[in-house]
């Protein structure tokens, strides 16, 4: 068997934005994808390609999440 017989090949081009409520990809053929966070668009674009998606939860630095906390309070305050 020849070795390159493996290997898949993706031809398509991806078109990736960042929108207000996510992510979104379209494909050269026009469809388009719609993700609410990045982890689930990363886990996509593994699974299209084939490879496991392992994810580590990073520790967050504690100002960054008092940060994040005043950011959500806020939201919904003027939501």
């Amino acid at each position: 068997m020849d070795k390159f017989s493996t290997i898949r090949t993706i031809k398509l081009s991806y078109k990736i934005d960042q929108v207000e409520n996510g992510w979104t990809v379209t494909t050269m053929d026009g469809t388009v994808f719609v993700f609410p966070d990045a982890r689930e668009m990363a886990e996509w674009f593994c699974m299209v390609v084939g490879v496991p998606f392992q994810y580590k939860k990073m520790e967050l630095d504690p100002l960054e999440e008092e940060i994040r906390k005043l950011t959500k309070a806020t939201a919904s305050l003027l939501a």
